[in-house]
């Protein structure tokens, strides 16, 4: 299979995904040139071949660990005449796992280093810890039919340590960066917009101040976030605003309404439609089998 470059992973509905031992057999060709929205991680567990990054070639073999940027395009060919590609693989919005990490400065600047800056290795080799990465891929969370709070809670609990493993075995910079130095990538348009929507979920949306940020029409905009999330900003922003009213629900004491104000929803009856269209409860019933009885 040959895919040309797309950006095909749906942030909106799935804002997190994690897939273990997928396995392409020799019976099917596999040649993707293609790039997603969110950061992507590939274990190979069998199978050798070529990925493309950047205009550069690597060779990745089993214990081979390959990172992809948000919007970064690359190519994955494999050699399959005598065996299988058997992959593990981890494609999540970096927005999503950022403030989980929040406890662990350490770990949350090789993250922010990871999402933001220009990187002279994405293609690691980790055979030594092979067992380590098998052992921790025993651990994936269950795949879950929403983005609950519960399940993006075990989700970022495995992307932590799946980050702590990987913080291990980076490879050194073949030639460091001075301090105030540090040079970052090239920012895709929607990975601007999403940014923005992180940054006010919580306040009207207003179309005019990200165009004005942006320097381009709304009918633009709008084109090019559609193009390369498969979604509409408004989706992206309504999703955004119930995944958050989700934690508020699990972990404060704020009534419903509140929440719908605090995540940016002034129309009450609106929330509680958008909610249970999205997760199939009200939000007073979510939150009831969300909290446990003291």
């Amino acid at each position: 299979m040959f895919a040309t470059a797309d950006f095909s992973f749906d942030l909106i509905r799935h804002p997190y995904q994690l897939i273990h031992r997928h396995c392409t057999t020799a019976a099917e060709e596999w040649d993707k040139y293609h790039a997603h929205p969110g950061m992507e991680f590939i274990y190979v567990h069998q199978g050798r071949g070529l990925v493309i990054i950047d205009q550069k070639i690597f060779p990745f073999q089993p214990g081979t660990l390959m990172y992809f940027q948000p919007f970064q395009l690359h190519r994955v060919k494999t050699e399959l005449s005598s065996g299988y590609y058997v992959r593990s693989k981890l494609l999540f919005d970096p927005a999503l796992i950022y403030p989980f990490l929040g406890s662990f400065s350490s770990l949350q600047h090789f993250f922010h280093h990871l999402w933001e800056e220009q990187l002279p290795c994405q293609v690691l080799g980790l055979t030594d810890r092979t067992a380590e990465f098998e052992a921790l891929f025993t651990l994936t969370p269950r795949p879950e039919a929403s983005a609950s709070v519960s399940s993006l809670e075990d989700f970022s609990l495995f992307a932590g340590i799946f980050l702590r493993l990987v913080k291990h075995g980076w490879q050194k910079q073949p030639e460091p960066i001075p301090a105030g130095q540090t040079k970052l990538r090239h920012i895709h348009y929607a990975e601007t917009i999403m940014r923005w929507l992180h940054a006010n979920f919580r306040q009207e949306f207003n179309l005019n101040l990200l165009t004005a940020e942006l320097h381009l029409s709304a009918c633009h905009i709008s084109h090019l976030f559609k193009k390369a999330t498969g979604g509409t900003i408004t989706d992206y922003l309504i999703s955004r605003r119930l995944r958050e009213a989700c934690v508020l629900l699990a972990s404060t004491k704020l009534s419903v309404q509140e929440i719908s104000h605090s995540v940016g929803i002034a129309n009450f009856s609106y929330f509680c439609r958008l909610f249970k269209s999205k997760y199939g409860l009200t939000p007073a019933q979510y939150r009831n089998r969300t909290v446990q009885p003291v």
